[in-house]
């Protein structure tokens, strides 16, 4: 009887240090996930207007190309201008997506490629250039002090881009690990509330590659609000996508749960 007791004994203690070492294992094989990458393709040399011009984002992830992205879009808006255009891409194959846009006008553009594909988000931007469009703004310049020289009303010209969307953000108490927390944004465009705006919350931790993203829901006249529970301590990136029409702004934030 004491020779299967101790028989019984040794089978158990086999059996649970087998499961302790395919825990061990499993745990080792379990590899952080390699963030997405864009390679964002702008045609190159001189640009005439009415040109149809060919937009593309290579997406990547480590040394695979990337067939099954959520959402690829191309956000372009021109240098002084307050709306932008958002063209939905194609998917070309072997993690090539594109869209076609036709410039009809000279300018400086900034082309940003808004890419969610596998929990994660890109958005990489680069500078397209339509014509001369420094050789137009001396002209412009010109005309605007002629008419000011012959007593006629002069009006301003801006050719930078400032938006006029504004993100105020609020995370109310201080943050704590594994308690419900009130994410709040008040948006103001023009410095006026906007209303009936799509936000969306994107949430990472940092060193992590792994993006979360919380629809927030509207509750006042440009306040927007979410719930989140954070289930580790550590600093936090938050990205607040603002969509309206065709405006598209994001504004970064960075929090610290505790």
């Amino acid at each position: 009887m004491k020779k299967i007791s101790l028989l019984f004994a040794f089978l158990i203690v086999g059996v649970l240090a087998a499961c302790s070492n395919d825990g061990g294992q499993s745990e080792q094989d379990q590899e952080v996930p390699e963030l997405i990458e864009v390679d964002l393709r702008l045609p190159e040399g001189q640009l005439e207007a009415g040109a149809a011009v060919v937009l593309e984002a290579a997406v990547t992830q480590g040394n695979e190309v990337v067939e099954d992205a959520n959402e690829v879009k191309f956000e372009i808006r021109e240098e002084g201008g307050t709306e932008s255009e958002m063209l939905e891409a194609e998917h070309k194959g072997k993690g090539i997506y594109s869209a076609e846009k036709q410039f009809d006008s000279e300018g400086t553009y900034k082309i940003t490629a808004h890419v969610t594909a596998r929990d994660m988000h890109n958005m990489p931007s680069k500078e397209l250039i339509v014509g001369n469009p420094a050789e137009q703004e001396h002209h412009e310049h010109h005309d605007d002090n002629s008419t000011s020289d012959s007593g006629e009303e002069s009006h301003e010209h801006g050719h930078g881009h400032e938006s006029t969307v504004t993100v105020d953000f609020q995370s109310g108490t201080e943050l704590k690990v594994n308690e419900k927390t009130n994410l709040s944004v008040s948006i103001q465009e023009a410095g006026k509330p906007l209303t009936q705006a799509e936000i969306r919350f994107e949430i990472w931790k940092e060193g992590q590659e792994k993006h979360e993203f919380i629809e927030a829901a509207e509750a006042g006249e440009g306040v927007y609000e979410a719930e989140r529970t954070f289930s580790e301590s550590g600093t936090y990136q938050i990205n607040v996508h603002v969509t309206k029409e065709s405006l598209h702004e994001h504004q970064m934030f960075t929090i610290t749960v505790k």
